[in-house]
């Protein structure tokens, strides 16, 4: 079960989404202005949000980008009726994981609402530690034996999530649509991109790379990797 914010000011949409998650198994709570959304989501411990765009006080992408600022972590579904790629961008832009456009499917919404909440329940929190690596969600930063890094929101993002999944390979496309979780057009070789930027800051010289590429596999976060950092503990 999960305790889930829909900030909404139609009662009708507001009132069957609600419903449909007490079906689900979730515990819902509606919000129907957009600064109450906002302080809910900053003081109740929620596990996910739904937003609508258009809302009295503030608008959905002023409440992402006020909560984002303010640290929050957890996964926003943006709702509305502007369904161009420009607005898809600012929705994004403004700090939310995934966008539905207004008419939906029911069914879409909820494979959508599950895969944010795989992604969120029990997973890192504050910190998280692997041997002499460290991730720190306040500034998007990693410190590896002792040296601190600082990545981009992207990149720290990919590691957080194959850190995750130590031992499964991800193709492009998975990556792609867990990390990004957007249908705004991402290519394979921005991915390429990002992987090379995370090498080049967190590799070592004489030491095991941090991600691991298999052809016809895909990505995984290295055991080698994992390995020599747990080492690393013991031996210094």
């Amino acid at each position: 079960m999960a305790k889930i914010l829909i900030v909404e000011d139609d009662p009708l949409i507001a009132n069957s989404l609600s419903e449909w998650l007490e079906m689900e198994g979730h515990k819902p709570q509606v919000a129907y202005d957009g600064l109450d959304g906002l302080q809910l989501l900053q003081t109740s411990g929620f596990d996910l949000a739904i937003v609508d765009w258009q809302l009295p006080g503030i608008p959905g992408t002023e409440l992402c980008r006020r909560y984002r600022q303010s640290g929050g972590r957890i996964p926003i579904m943006m709702l509305t009726q502007r369904a161009n790629v420009i607005d898809k961008e600012t929705g994004l832009d403004a700090g939310a994981d995934d966008y539905v456009a207004k008419p939906f499917s029911i069914r879409e919404l909820g494979a959508r609402v599950r895969a944010l909440l795989r992604r969120s329940t029990g997973l890192f929190e504050g910190k998280a530690t692997k041997g002499e690596l460290s991730l720190d969600y306040s500034g998007c930063t990693v410190t590896v034996r002792g040296r601190k890094v600082k990545l981009l929101p992207r990149e720290f993002e990919l590691l957080e999530f194959l850190l995750r999944h130590p031992n499964t390979y991800f193709n492009g496309e998975k990556l792609i649509d867990h990390v990004w979780q957007s249908d705004t057009a991402v290519s394979n070789e921005a991915l390429r991109t990002c992987v090379s930027r995370l090498r080049s800051k967190l590799d070592e010289p004489g030491a095991p790379s941090v991600i691991e590429t298999s052809k016809g596999w895909g990505y995984k976060i290295s055991d080698e990797y994992l390995q020599h950092v747990a080492r690393s503990t013991e031996t210094e």
